[in-house]
């Protein structure tokens, strides 16, 4: 309780811009106190009340990561992300950023989402699709998600009662016979990265060559996979491209 008391103290001195006050505090309870080593560690990094040092915010985020602050793990990827007091490393970057992503931070699940781009686009997609469903606005810019499903009526009763396997297979079979040739002419494609099946299923894919950019262009390439979808499928499906 009296750690609690303590730090309610120095959120209002920090508040106040009495940084001594706070940071006299959170060293008192930065042996033991997650949240204070994450809060000294971001006087450390702003230089508020102390001279800039960012070897001791990063020992102090180190430490409290290591006792699973997802906060201290996010700071950790940004500072692995873009070499700051260490060398850049992406796979360090990745890994603590999974941390923060795993305990629903949208944007560490969006920078999770764009570090994976390249070498994973599955698990890409999924932090992307998170990120954009908790409110994240730059995933919203970056993942297009089209869907016509409230204005479904009649359901594809034939399509429903195939087997998953079945029912990617037909999915494939749009993108190949139905997609292919009409993005192909603009030098372009896309490819079925997931399929998630269900009442209301899910089609996660990937733009391809010219089509990469197709998301921020002024004509609706995705509400013409949408439709080519809708036909062999029914409206109630969302489709997901990135």
């Amino acid at each position: 309780m009296e750690a609690e008391s303590l730090m309610e103290n120095a959120i209002g001195a920090y508040d106040r811009k009495e940084f001594a006050v706070a940071k006299s505090i959170w060293e008192r309870l930065s042996a033991t106190n997650t949240d204070a080593m994450v809060n000294l560690g971001t006087m450390y990094v702003k230089g508020f009340g102390v001279a800039k040092d960012i070897k001791k915010a990063f020992e102090l985020f180190d430490r409290a990561a290591a006792q699973g602050h997802e906060v201290a793990s996010f700071y950790l990827g940004g500072m692995y992300e873009n070499g700051i007091g260490v060398t850049a490393d992406k796979d360090q970057s990745i890994r603590y950023y999974s941390v923060a992503a795993e305990a629903n931070m949208p944007t560490a699940q969006l920078k999770l989402g764009i570090l994976l781009r390249n070498d994973d686009v599955l698990n890409s997609m999924k932090w992307m699709i998170k990120a954009a469903h908790a409110g994240e606005t730059q995933a919203h810019a970056l993942l297009t998600y089209v869907s016509n499903q409230n204005a479904a009526t009649d359901i594809n009763v034939t399509f429903r009662m195939m087997d998953e396997f079945s029912q990617r297979a037909k999915i494939e079979s749009v993108i190949t016979e139905n997609l292919a040739p009409i993005l192909a002419s603009d030098g372009g494609g896309v490819e079925l990265v997931n399929y998630v099946g269900g009442d209301t299923p899910e089609i996660w894919l990937r733009y391809l060559g010219a089509c990469s950019g197709c998301h921020l262009g002024p004509t609706s390439t995705a509400g013409m996979i949408l439709e080519q979808f809708e036909k062999v499928i029914d409206k109630k499906i969302v489709i997901y491209l990135w």
